[in-house]
């Protein structure tokens, strides 16, 4: 019953808002080159330490630093759960793991706390960045059909410092 709730809720994130058809809405020519900016900001915050809001936007080399970003808080703070009982199992059963349960310590508990609170920061922030990266990627977006009033849009997007003398 999750399963399909999680699969139902991805599919109408994912779905597009105007229709399943491709002669709905925006049109086909600008169908596979817009970005939705909740969308990315939304694969980026999802809880494993991957940003695929950026790989979703087509910055490979923001996915790769934001997921370096995440990992290195996250794999040591899997290391600190490991240490102290994380693999303890159900109803505090020690038949599931080879040692004894011990206390978390204050510098232990401070330090997960730290790397938890790095690790969402991260997140909180890819999430912004992707969304962003989303929005510059539709600005640049050359050519645009609207299949309602049958009309072509041609933009091309040239940074004022490109135009004057070298």
């Amino acid at each position: 019953m999750k399963r399909g709730v999680c699969l139902l809720a991805l599919w109408l994130v994912l779905a597009p808002r105007d229709g399943l058809a491709q002669h709905h809405g925006s049109g086909a020519l600008d169908s596979g080159s817009r970005k939705n900016p909740a969308t990315a900001a939304l694969l980026s915050i999802q809880p494993l330490p991957v940003d695929l809001g950026n790989f979703y936007v087509g910055n490979w080399r923001r996915g790769i630093l934001y997921t370096t970003a995440e990992l290195v808080p996250f794999i040591p703070a899997a290391v600190l759960l490991g240490r102290n009982g994380w693999s303890w199992g159900m109803h505090n059963y020690s038949g599931y793991s080879g040692s004894a349960r011990r206390p978390w310590t204050t510098t232990e508990r401070n330090q997960f706390y730290g790397l938890v609170a790095g690790y969402v920061a991260v997140k909180i922030i890819s999430a912004f960045d992707a969304g962003n990266a989303a929005e510059r990627h539709n600005r640049s977006v050359a050519l645009r059909f609207d299949a309602k009033t049958h009309a072509a849009l041609l933009s091309v997007n040239i940074p004022l410092g490109t135009l004057g003398p070298r």
